[in-house]
């Protein structure tokens, strides 16, 4: 019982039922559809559950018919709804009336800005604007000063666009909207008001005015341009057709006082949004008024009146726009409609009444237009005309004429970019008959003759040259303002056995390294009778010769090596990794400038390693300069190692060959080995290749690169250095190198000398005798040795061993 309505055809036909909301039933809010039974006891017969926790589903309802069915629709407000993400504070909940079956309604959501509390106020409004369907009022009293959103009825049930909205600051009223009640004619105009409430003690009677509902009708007469005719009487011109304005009017059910309709007649208007000067002018106008222009008034004294009003338009002489149809705008409104009044306390009991507006939904302006007589269109007045195309590319050197292109083995023309400003389009269009025995069947005049040509960004149109600076029929071509659609107006009408032969001279700046080819879409159209007109695609294959040269110098020529093994590791500066060489790479284009030469790059391949991985030419810096701009990197970066160059512009200290070292020994043919060229393509060496992109080329791009070579490298290898014989005998020995090579000769034998002698190699070396027995001797005297007993007795005795 929070919120109450009632109405009949809710659930039955001519039944009426009762409306209640509960915003706090389980957390969601619901509201109960009831009906009065025998015992005049309120039952449930439809419940209709929230859809948000804490939204406050129910705090409004209102019961309308917005479809017009006949079954009265239900909305239900739930100010407290809300989507953090979206934005979204309050919500209006529209069910269409499923003819009673409320379980199978889905409810439309209307929404508004967050923290609005939009829906806590809902109304029927009535039919504001009498077209027959109900409209709805939602109040926001907290979106800014408070809003009430119109929202008007259909016969798809609700518009959910609002057709007005309401604001609280223009009355000076805060949280304005918080109450509704509409549906009611306060000032009896037959037109239902709405008051709105507020929470600053201030109620807001806003009135609805009438709405007016007008039939016009705008008549031509003639109703085509003849230009072989003129039907101006006593003035000067070819056609001056009387434009009349018949705007029957139907007002609202009831009483209005007359209305004046001030109209605007324009002429030409999409001419003239182009820049175009209109083709004719009214007759009779007023001073203020332009040319192209006529303005006036009609009375509409009652309801269902009628009223016209004439201009005379006169087409201007020898105009060239024969193609497109002369376009006529009718705008009129109500002459001093004043704005609705709103007032925030009414004290008088009469309230004067209010100007009538026009229908939001009926258009304020009516367009017609007026097209040309066709002329040379046979007994039957149908022209058949026999429109053909033939189209191919052309190009010149120089101020020579254009002549075709050659053609591939495919048919497909080769366009050879060099130094080609332009590019032509030769085209030729006639309007002969097919068949010379009947010519009667085609080849009439070709009304509205046109060609479009489509071009592709790397083509845009340039100019437009006649084949031999004269044309049977007169050429007009309007082009857009990035040159990628061109329209000519071939002839208006391009008569029969005309032929059109000209030149689209097409623009090359936009050719890139990218281009492969170039295709241009032309379409012929007529408004005469010639079906299967078809577009013809123009192509060409785009070959681009570009007359660059490269050149390149290094200095110094020749690199040495010496000194001391570092690692890679123990290398922290430039100077420390070896003597040091610098390229320049010079790429001059002597041909015509094109606009981007997109991924087109110089790619150099630097001899960065040996196959076994030891470095073999550091690089240092590489950097394309190319003017107009700053100096271009390379990919990748050189310096991988982040070594600390050297201060732009030091000197570098005088490298000094090493002197020449080499043996005394001739080597032989089979041990002389073959000098060796470290090259990438030999596989004797690895390349890094380095990128620098060239985004334009006008004339010369420099490429500087600067490395070093690795000493460590050549210092550790095992290479064998011998003299080679014929480079001794050319070049000579010194005088001083034999005295010293053989006293040099004379110490070391003398050192060898006493060195071997130390050693004892000069000692004599005895024989050494037998070997016997050895036995310990014992001294005997004389006196007791057995030869001196013998020799005194003249005897000898022989001892046993």
């Amino acid at each position: 019982g929070f919120s109450v309505d009632s109405g009949t055809g809710l659930t039955r036909q001519r039944e009426l039922s009762f409306v209640s909301g509960a915003p706090r039933a389980n957390h969601t809010g619901a509201v109960l559809i009831l009906r009065r039974d025998s015992a005049n006891r309120l039952v449930p017969e439809a419940l209709l559950p929230g859809h948000q926790l804490t939204s406050a589903f129910g705090h409004s309802v209102a019961v309308l018919d917005l479809n017009n069915d006949g079954w009265q629709d239900l909305v239900v407000g739930a100010p407290h709804f809300f989507e953090r993400q979206a934005e979204l504070g309050g919500a209006a909940y529209v069910y269409i009336n499923p003819a009673g079956r409320w379980h199978l309604a889905t409810p439309l959501r209307l929404t508004g800005t967050r923290g609005s509390m939009f829906g806590i106020a809902l109304s029927a409004a009535g039919d504001l604007n009498h077209d027959g369907f109900e409209d709805l009022a939602v109040g926001a009293p907290f979106d800014g000063a408070g809003k009430v959103y119109i929202y008007h009825g259909s016969n798809l049930g609700i518009v959910a666009k609002p057709a007005q909205v309401l604001d609280g600051e223009g009355v000076g009223v805060t949280a304005f909207g918080y109450s509704l009640s509409g549906g009611i004619d306060v000032d009896g105009n037959l037109y239902p008001d709405l008051l709105v409430g507020s929470l600053s003690d201030t109620v807001v009677l806003y009135r609805a005015r009438p709405v007016v509902h007008i039939s016009r009708n705008l008549s031509l007469v003639p109703p085509n341009i003849n230009l072989e005719q003129s039907n101006c009487q006593q003035q000067e011109g070819v056609w001056c057709p009387p434009p009349r304005l018949a705007p029957p009017v139907a007002l609202c059910p009831s009483l209005c006082p007359p209305l004046v309709l001030q109209y605007v007649l324009d002429a030409d208007t999409e001419r003239r949004r182009l820049g175009h000067a209109p083709r004719g002018a009214f007759l009779g106008r007023r001073q203020s008024d332009p040319e192209h222009q006529f303005s006036g008034t009609v009375e509409l004294p009652w309801q269902r009146a009628r009223a016209c009003g004439a201009a005379t338009f006169r087409l201007h002489d020898s105009i060239r726009d024969k193609l497109r149809p002369i376009a006529l705008t009718l705008a009129y409104g109500i002459l001093g409609t004043e704005a609705p009044q709103r007032s925030r306390r009414v004290a008088l009991p009469r309230l004067p009444p209010l100007a009538p507006v026009l229908s939001p939904q009926q258009p304020s302006s009516h367009r017609t237009e007026v097209h040309f007589l066709k002329q040379g269109c046979g007994e039957d007045k149908i022209c058949h005309s026999n429109l053909q195309l033939r189209a191919h590319f052309c190009a010149r050197l120089g101020d020579a004429d254009f002549v075709p292109l050659p053609r591939g083995e495919d048919g497909t023309a080769i366009f050879a970019m060099s130094d080609q400003k332009d590019v032509a389009l030769e085209v030729q269009v006639t309007n002969l008959p097919s068949d010379l025995a009947q010519p009667q069947r085609d080849g009439d005049d070709a009304h509205e003759a046109a060609l479009s040509a489509n071009f592709p960004p790397e083509l845009p149109y340039s100019a437009l040259r006649l084949y031999d600076g004269r044309a049977q029929a007169p050429l007009l071509c309007h082009a857009n303002a990035n040159g990628s659609r061109v329209e000519c107006e071939l002839g208006n009408p391009l008569q029969r056995g005309a032929q059109v032969h000209f030149f689209l001279i097409l623009s090359t700046s936009g050719i890139t390294l990218q281009t492969t080819e170039l295709a241009v879409e032309l379409a012929l159209s007529t408004i005469s009778e010639q079906p299967g007109m078809m577009p013809v695609v123009v192509r060409a294959r785009v070959v681009i010769e570009l007359p660059v040269s490269v050149t390149g110098v290094a200095v110094p020529t020749r690199l040495f090596y010496g000194g001391v093994v570092l690692g890679e590791s123990a290398v922290r500066r430039e100077r420390q990794v070896g003597t040091g060489v610098s390229f320049e790479v010079t790429v001059s284009h002597r041909g015509q400038a094109l606009q981007t030469l997109g991924s087109a790059s110089l790619t150099l391949l630097w001899p960065q390693e040996l196959p076994s991985g030891k470095w073999l030419l550091y690089p240092l810096q590489l950097q394309l300069e190319a003017p107009p701009g700053h100096p271009v990197p390379c990919t990748p970066r050189a310096n991988p190692l982040r070594l600390t160059l050297e201060p732009p512009g030091e000197a570098e200290p005088p490298e000094v060959p090493p002197p020449r070292l080499g043996s005394w020994w001739v080597p032989t043919p089979a041990e002389k080995k073959k000098n060796i060229t470290l090259d990438c393509a030999q596989g004797t060496a690895r390349c890094q290749p380095f990128r620098c992109p060239l985004p334009s080329l006008d004339r010369v791009a420099v490429l500087r690169a600067r490395g070093r070579l690795w000493n460590s490298t050549f210092l550790e290898m095992p290479i064998s250095i011998y003299l080679d014989p014929e480079v001794a005998v050319a070049g000579g020995v010194p005088w001083w190198v034999v005295p010293l090579a053989v006293l040099v000769g004379i110490l070391v034998l003398a050192l060898l000398v006493l060195l071997l002698w130390k050693l004892g190699f000069f000692r004599r070396v005895r024989a050494v005798p037998p070997a016997v027995p050895q036995y310990h001797a014992v001294k005997i005297p004389r006196e007791e040795r057995q030869q001196f007993r013998e020799g005194k007795t003249g005897t000898i005795q022989r001892k046993e061993w």
